[in-house]
């Protein structure tokens, strides 16, 4: 029999084709995708897929299961799974663990509740997310208003008939416009202007006179050139 092991990742996973006559082993990774298991279980031929029971073991049960492989889903829940049983741990000593236990019938399987199953039961997780939230921010605005000594209807008289006098405590929006952020070259333009508005003239006048660009260059090329005296001496 020939038993493919598939240790689950978000990304990739580690498979490990394991013959149980010849005891012989063969890792191969593949990324976490539909279409590249759907042509690994096409291509390889084997006898049972086993996985452990996580995230996306639901949708490669039903993948592996519609292409007519026999599948196993092990719960992780067993001693052979505990850290203070397990020295190393990689991908590939958990694939070649899951193969093995397989082979020797020591795998414990759960049940594997459908597409349509898995979907309700997210779908009534995500309800009971909801109602948390929405306790927790009555709880907030409740608490808001003990702190500051306004009283408030109790229960959920205050979310329905009371509502009027909690939102008599809205700030009211005032009704004024954004200023309008002007293009990145003028908000330089008038930094540049603030800090030193004698640069800005002369660009300006620059840029109509090409003579005048030659001796603006001209004075800053000297101005580098000329060395810095200090405070106390005099041009001689």
């Amino acid at each position: 029999m020939r038993i493919l092991a598939l240790d689950l990742g978000k990304f990739n996973t580690m498979c490990c084709f394991f013959d149980t006559k010849t005891r012989k082993h063969t890792f191969h990774t593949a990324p976490t995708e539909r279409t590249y298991l759907s042509i690994l279980f096409k291509k390889q031929k084997v006898d049972l897929v086993v996985m452990e029971a996580c995230g996306p073991s639901g949708w490669i049960n039903d993948l592996a299961i519609s292409h007519g492989l026999k599948t196993l889903v092990c719960s992780t829940n067993e001693d052979a799974w505990k850290w203070s049983n397990v020295k190393r741990k990689t991908d590939k000593d958990d694939a070649l663990k899951l193969a093995r236990m397989a082979a020797m019938n020591e795998l414990k399987a759960v049940h594997m509740p459908s597409e349509e199953h898995r979907e309700f039961r997210s779908l009534v997780k995500y309800r009971k997310t909801l109602d948390y939230r929405i306790n927790k921010m009555k709880c907030t605005i409740r608490a808001w208003f003990v702190n500051h000594g306004i009283s408030i209807d109790s229960g959920e008289k205050a979310w329905h008939s009371g509502r009027e006098l909690i939102n008599s405590f809205r700030k009211k929006p005032e009704n004024q416009r954004l200023p309008q952020i002007a293009p990145r070259k003028v908000q330089v333009r008038r930094l540049t202007k603030r800090s030193n508005p004698n640069l800005i003239h002369r660009r300006n006048s620059s840029q109509k006179d090409p003579s005048r660009i030659v001796a603006l260059k001209r004075s800053q090329r000297r101005n580098l050139l000329q060395p810095k005296r200090n405070h106390g001496e005099r041009e001689s």
